[in-house]
């Protein structure tokens, strides 16, 4: 029955990391936004201010014009007066050509000089001649007169500066309350949307930790639903199989009493042995099922895809010879046509790749034993595990060089068991390289005076020490346990090169490397590869 979820720390949860993405990101917006609307508004306002003291500067200018002509300073301080009777005037002068100060006028206890704003506009006599251009088109052209004076204008900042700290507050306020507003939606979306899959994660880690009783709750039928589904299946199978293998615990120390402590150990080592085979086998059940389906839908569509291509490409022909070459997919049709081909048949190969491999699980998992065929290449199964290995990047920067013999003979084997050898020697060599750089080399051999064919990989990494090379060949005994190792890569590639009447010898030291060596026997004698 599903038991209530156990709560998971919400900052190592997956939920909390979208949320705490999404909530920086929408801090991130919102301070560059209202950041660059107070700039610009600080901007604005200040030009405006700008503008409207050269405005009144320039008004003033105007109306001077005639008294400063005169140098009336009786009337040039009313004027003086009268400008200063704005609030937010500081200081107004008026000044002569020669820059004699014949009206000034300044308010006590005004701002200081940095938080006023001033202007200086020049005063000119208006022409009183038409111009040679005037006479000739009949239009009037602006014409400056000659310089009689100035105007000096200073407007203080303090209403300014006031309107600037409101807007900032009222702005940081409303930003606040924005990304404050989205933050809880987003949160609000995001729990309504996770919700399922941290029941799955909760329920995972319970089943992972041996607790198979446990049944996670469905409650969509959505994809972690429907992994939830699967989940359960598999914990209640492993279940039905844990209470079986109790069953014979039992009785095994029943029967165990009689024999000796060592003979005890070693059933009981058997056991668990075959407890664990058993969840294996089940788990490859598991994968080969939930792998074979979708493969089988892409294998489809590659049949399908190449069947309309070979339909569609006569029209198209036809229409590159009537019409000229055109671009299909980025590419002119002559490329795209090999391309095409040629992508639609590697999907095809790689998918029936894809079953022979599904049928060698079921055919390891029922324990039968795949048939070998004369005619294998030992060149190319090394090739193809190669094509495997970096097809999965698992190289990273380390570099792999391959040496092949061409004068191999063919031998009698089962190709993909032996491509599968070579992948997990080749990921044993890789794991082993310090800081997962330097050089690996695989070459193969025929040594005639055995009538056998060897492929060697040699890596220049840690070394195996003595105590743990006598455990290599053991199913689940791994130094990578907690890397991910899973104990299986040496116990399953022994047993296929056992298989092929061969031998898998190891020859190591710590710090100076390992060379691994795989003997097979010839069989049938062919053309070289």
């Amino acid at each position: 029955m599903a038991l209530p979820v156990p709560p998971i720390h919400f900052r190592a949860s997956f939920r909390f990391k979208l949320f705490a993405l999404f909530t920086l990101l929408t801090a991130i917006g919102t301070i560059l936004c209202i950041s660059l609307f107070i700039i610009t508004e600080i901007r604005m306002q200040r030009r405006m201010v700008v503008d409207r003291v050269h405005l009144l500067a320039t008004h003033l200018a105007d109306s001077v014009r005639l008294p400063l002509y005169a140098e009336n300073r009786d009337i040039l301080k009313l004027l003086a007066e009268d400008s200063a009777r704005n609030p937010e005037i500081h200081a107004v002068a008026i000044t002569s050509q020669d820059g004699t100060i014949l009206a000034e006028l300044h308010k006590p206890d005004g701002p200081r000089h940095e938080d006023l704003i001033s202007d200086t506009v020049e005063v000119r006599s208006n022409p009183l001649t038409t111009s040679p251009e005037e006479a000739i088109t009949g239009d009037s052209i602006p014409q400056s007169g000659s310089l009689i004076g100035s105007v000096h204008l200073e407007h203080d900042t303090i209403k300014l500066a006031r309107w600037i700290r409101q807007m900032i507050w009222t702005s940081v306020l409303l930003a606040l309350s924005f990304w404050l507003t989205v933050s809880l939606l987003s949160y609000l979306a995001l729990r309504q949307v996770t919700s399922s899959f941290m029941t799955l994660m909760s329920g995972i880690q319970i089943v992972r930790k041996g607790d198979y009783s446990y049944r996670i709750a469905v409650k969509r039928d959505d994809e972690p639903g429907r992994a939830a589904t699967a989940v359960n299946e598999l914990a209640a199978s492993l279940q039905e199989r844990e209470r079986e293998n109790q069953r014979l615990q039992e009785e095994l120390v029943n029967t165990m009493r009689l024999e000796v402590q060592e003979e005890k150990r070693q059933i009981m080592a058997k056991l668990i042995q075959t407890n664990r085979m058993t969840s294996l086998g089940l788990l490859i059940s598991s994968i080969a099922h939930n792998i074979n389906t979708p493969n089988g839908a892409i294998k489809l569509a590659a049949q399908h895809l190449a069947g309309s291509w070979r339909d569609a490409l006569p029209i198209l022909e036809h229409v590159t010879k009537e019409e000229g070459d055109f671009t299909l997919g980025g590419l002119p049709f002559g490329v795209a046509q090999g391309e095409i081909r040629g992508a639609s048949q590697s999907i095809l190969n790689n998918a029936e790749r894809v079953e022979r491999v599904i049928q060698d699980l079921r055919a390891y998992n029922l324990g039968e034993r795949n048939e070998l065929s004369p005619g294998v290449s030992v060149n190319r199964v090394v090739r193809e595990a190669l094509t495997i290995i970096r097809a999965h990047g698992r190289q990273g920067e380390i570099t792999i060089a391959p040496a092949l013999a061409s004068d191999l003979p063919d031998i009698t084997g089962n190709q993909y068991q032996l491509e599968q050898v070579v992948v997990n020697l080749l990921l044993n060599a890789i794991q082993a390289m310090p800081n997962n750089q330097g050089s690996i080399s695989v070459r193969t051999e025929f040594a005639a005076e055995t009538a056998e064919v060897w492929i060697i990989v040699t890596d220049h990494g840690e070394g195996i020490p003595p105590e743990i090379r006598k455990h290599l060949f053991e199913a689940f005994f791994s130094t990578r346990i907690d890397k991910g190792g899973s104990g299986l890569g040496l116990y399953i590639s022994n047993f296929i090169v056992s298989e092929h009447k061969g031998r898998l010898t190891i020859d190591s030291e710590p710090g100076s490397g390992t060379v691994v060596a795989v003997h097979l026997p010839v069989a049938v004698t062919g053309s070289a590869t």
